[in-house]
């Protein structure tokens, strides 16, 4: 990665975990525009179902505020070992739009597509289950409020 590239990575990092003093002015500014972790993915992977608007920073921001409090949470296990499973979580439930599906209707599917599409090898289903079902009925809710 190019060297200005690492360095909006940091910054918009740092102001999205709220690690800079300056995050307000970046973001307010536009200066915190790199790839980072809630933003770079999400470049070319379908995102948001038409006229939906989940902001996946503040849904990064979200999980890794509340991670610790979850049933499933492990002590010791760090917010980068669960977010591959909320991001999957809360994109899938988005792509569904406005219909009226339950995480346990789709899971087998789910299940597939990350096994067979997503999974890098590290992480089987299981692993990222109870995070995923956790972001997807998370998503749901907020969509549901919107309507």
């Amino acid at each position: 990665m190019a060297t200005e590239a690492v360095a909006e990575d940091e910054a918009e990092t740092m102001a999205s975990t709220g690690d800079s003093l300056n995050s307000f002015v970046e973001i307010a500014s536009g200066t915190a525009t790199g790839l980072g972790i809630d933003r770079g993915e999400s470049i070319g992977t379908g995102g948001l179902a038409a006229g939906e608007d989940l902001d996946e920073v503040a849904e990064g921001d979200y999980w890794r505020q509340n991670f610790e409090r979850r049933p499933y949470y492990q002590a010791g296990r760090p917010y980068e070992y669960y977010e591959p499973g909320y991001r999957f979580g809360w994109r899938s439930a988005v792509g569904l739009g406005k219909d009226a599906v339950e995480f346990e209707d789709i899971e087998t599917q789910l299940s597939r597509k990350w096994t067979y599409e997503l999974a890098s090898g590290e992480m089987d289903w299981e692993d990222v289950r109870q995070a995923a079902r956790d972001a997807w009925n998370r998503a749901r809710r907020l969509q549901s409020s919107r309507r």
